[in-house]
């Protein structure tokens, strides 16, 4: 279970998850102020995503949800501290071969790898380095065009039709970004689910399927692919989601 400490605000939360070592505008500034703008742009656009459809965004706005939904994955523990170790890594060994920063080095009679000096001396973080490359991963043009320029759906259940459920991993992605069978899927509430998808058939298949199957095959994916938590606001999942969730020791609320 969460630490109770925290309460409510600890599901789903890790303490410093994206904080810096030092920065110019505060150690929160990659928070605060990079995924801040993407959490309150992506925001109005799933508001009006729900509203009206994906006919009512502009260009614009397609892509502030775009850029929220690649921003769902990229800031998962698991890889925020693949890129802070990675990223380490490679940061250090440029330093480190680098031919103009080693005849500077050996010049001064410094001996020791650059990597070590600079970070001790220059106030350099190679972890803040590594961490940073999220905002480029967020700002991929390549996967980012190919998102935006895709097909987009709302897919809504009705009264009696089911609900879905939402996990920590809660964007679902069904093979490569450009494949023609891509699919990317979040749960917006317990009754309505975004989808895009690379291919028209795809589309009209996401469109004819029937709203108990969708939530069905969504629940299943959301569930399989959590990584601590699922939630859900339908005690009738309560049974299935135990089952599945039970081996992998993860939680149900």
């Amino acid at each position: 279970m969460c630490k109770k400490e925290k309460g409510l605000d600890g599901f789903c939360f890790q303490l410093d998850l994206l904080t810096l070592k030092s920065h110019n505008l505060g150690r929160d500034a990659i928070e605060r102020i990079f995924f801040g703008e993407v959490d309150t742009k992506g925001a109005i656009a799933r508001d009006l995503l729900l509203q009206s459809g994906p006919q009512s965004l502009t260009g614009e706005q397609r892509c502030d949800f775009a850029r929220l939904l690649l921003s769902l994955d990229v800031r998962r523990p698991i890889i925020v501290e693949k890129l802070r170790n990675e990223g380490t890594e490679t940061n250090k060994a440029s330093f480190d071969s680098d031919p103009e920063i080693l005849s500077v080095m050996l010049e001064a009679g410094i001996d020791e790898p650059p990597s070590s000096y600079y970070e001790r001396h220059k106030g350099i973080s190679f972890k803040d380095m590594g961490l940073s490359s999220i905002q480029r991963l967020v700002d991929n043009p390549e996967v980012g065009g190919r998102l935006v320029n895709a097909l987009w759906y709302i897919k809504h259940l009705g009264e009696h039709e089911g609900s879905l459920v939402l996990s920590d991993r809660p964007l679902i992605r069904i093979r490569g970004y450009d494949h023609p069978g891509a699919v990317w899927a979040l749960p917006l509430t317990p009754k309505a689910a975004f989808i895009a998808v690379n291919h028209p058939e795809n589309l009209r298949r996401m469109q004819r399927v029937t709203p108990q199957r969708f939530a069905k095959q969504t629940n299943y994916s959301s569930t399989i692919q959590a990584e601590r938590f699922v939630f859900s606001v339908d005690s009738l999942h309560e049974r299935w989601l135990g089952k599945h969730l039970a081996p992998k020791n993860k939680n149900v609320d």
